[in-house]
């Protein structure tokens, strides 16, 4: 999937604008305050309000405001609203090099910065898993440490810490779950791949 076919952020925010709120809800698992005129959705265990008549996507609680700091999540989150499908988790995990395109994931600047998190938790998974926990994470039972984290309702990011020993330096992976590639162009994957490794940074 090619970049330029993906609807920028001025075409999402006026299809958000038209479609009913109680479809978009039923669809995408979020909520819509009718006096507002606003959704609220959850991403990495804080809650996000997206305001399509003022186009703007904020928090009004500090944690998430720290999250829209750190990552740009705006065009994964008006994708997300205005045309993913409600497909539960499969549980089933993949490399997101494995998706449709998934070969921007292995080279330029769409390589995902994992090194810098094996560096960071190297001999500290204990680490790893708080630092999952904080954004709402849940723990698994892979690798020496790994958290389960949702970029977005339905849509969760898997990262799996290997510890460094005597032989091999740490190791960071990341995984989606196989649904995504049904739910997503892979463009927008990367996206969410993307923040799931900025916040654990």
């Amino acid at each position: 999937m090619k970049l330029e076919k993906i609807p920028g952020e001025d075409e999402a925010w006026a299809k958000l604008a038209t479609l009913d709120p109680v479809r978009v809800c039923c669809r995408a698992e979020v909520r819509f305050d009718e006096q507002a005129e606003t959704y609220a959705l959850e991403s990495y265990g804080c809650e996000i309000s997206v305001s399509p008549r003022e186009k703007k996507i904020f928090s009004d609680s500090p944690r998430g405001a720290d999250l829209l700091d750190r990552v740009d999540a705006s065009l994964a989150i008006l994708w997300y609203l205005t045309s993913s499908h409600s497909f539960p988790p499969s549980g089933n995990l993949i490399a997101p090099g494995s998706l449709p395109g998934g070969q921007i994931f292995e080279k330029g600047t769409h390589v995902l910065p994992l090194e810098p998190l094996a560096e960071k938790y190297a001999d500290a998974p204990e680490a790893f898993i708080e630092t999952g926990r904080i954004w709402g994470g849940d723990v698994l039972d892979y690798g020496d440490a790994s958290v389960q984290l949702f970029p977005l309702p339905q849509v969760p990011t898997t990262l799996i810490l290997r510890t460094a020993d005597e032989e091999f330096p740490s190791l960071v992976n990341l995984l989606i779950d196989s649904n995504c590639k049904f739910q997503f162009p892979t463009d927008i994957v990367w996206a969410m791949c993307m923040m799931s490794a900025l916040i654990m940074r």
